[in-house]
């Protein structure tokens, strides 16, 4: 009988060298792909919102909801878009954002990579449903003051001459229901988060309810460089904005879009020295 020839000790650990060399470099390829499909539906996401503040407002006069005065203004515009939740299901959620971090709070906000609690029970679970994209909270239509804020600072309609509209945020990547940006320019709402915690990379040490830029401005979509969130805008469209670009879309009628470093004279923290500067 012929004795079949069979794999020698170097053979087998020459082809296992051979995959384990073709796994190191294919499985960051499907890494990246999969993050592409993220960023991908997530943006779908926004312009089909985006059509919804359309077909709101087309139906209210051209106008924006009012904020209820309900102690929760940021995640007021819940109240009216109920309804399209249901229609939507997933729709108010970014895939990169899928999983809620419980950290504990008063509030339940969520990070860069997971969910917040909107503060509204689903009737059919009876359970708090999860978000992770907020209002841009200047397009109110009023009233005359939220957190001191005056009246004619506020979009109020999707129809806004003199400035572009694919500058104007309206809904967006999110870590909380909303965000007002300060009126008063360089005030704490629009400081840029303290970034991950020392001991948690889900968890941003600086957040703060009363925030506004900083609750958008995480690294959620893209690479290193380029990382930042999505953004749907007045003109209906969805785009990827920089993490440091955040500071030069107009938030409110009066706000200083020039860029955080050039409006305040400080620098970016220590954190985002790694992101690419702003436009």
């Amino acid at each position: 009988m012929r004795i079949k020839p069979a794999f020698t000790l170097i053979e087998l650990l020459v082809v296992i060298s051979i995959i384990a060399l073709l796994l190191s470099v294919l499985l960051p390829s499907l890494g990246k792909a999969k993050e592409a499909a993220r960023d991908i539906v997530c943006r779908s996401n926004l312009k089909q919102w985006g059509v919804v503040w359309q077909i709101y407002t087309s139906d209210c006069k051209g106008k924006f909801p009012t904020s209820l005065g309900s102690g929760n203004r940021r995640g007021d515009w819940i109240v009216p878009l109920r309804d399209e939740w249901d229609t939507f299901g997933d729709s108010v959620r970014c895939p990169s954002a899928s999983k809620y971090i419980d950290f504990q709070d008063r509030q339940p906000h969520g990070s860069y990579n997971s969910t917040y609690y909107i503060g509204m029970i689903d009737p059919s679970t009876g359970r708090a449903e999860e978000c992770s994209y907020g209002f841009n909270t200047w397009a109110y239509s009023g009233p005359p003051k939220i957190d001191q804020a005056p009246k004619n600072y506020y979009w109020q309609t999707l129809t806004v001459g003199g400035v572009s509209t694919s500058s104007i945020p309206l809904f967006a990547d999110s870590m909380w229901r909303g965000g007002l940006p300060g009126y008063q320019q360089a005030d704490a709402m629009d400081m840029p988060p303290d970034g991950p915690g020392p001991n948690n990379d889900n968890e941003w040490t600086a957040y703060e309810f009363r925030g506004g830029i900083r609750h958008f401005a995480m690294p959620r979509h893209g690479g290193t460089a380029s990382a930042g969130t999505n953004v749907a805008f007045f003109d209906l469209s969805a785009s990827h904005v920089n993490i440091k670009n955040m500071w030069n879309l107009k938030w409110h009628k009066k706000f200083n879009a020039s860029g955080f470093e050039k409006v305040t004279g400080k620098r970016f923290p220590d954190w985002m020295a790694k992101y690419r500067d702003a436009d």
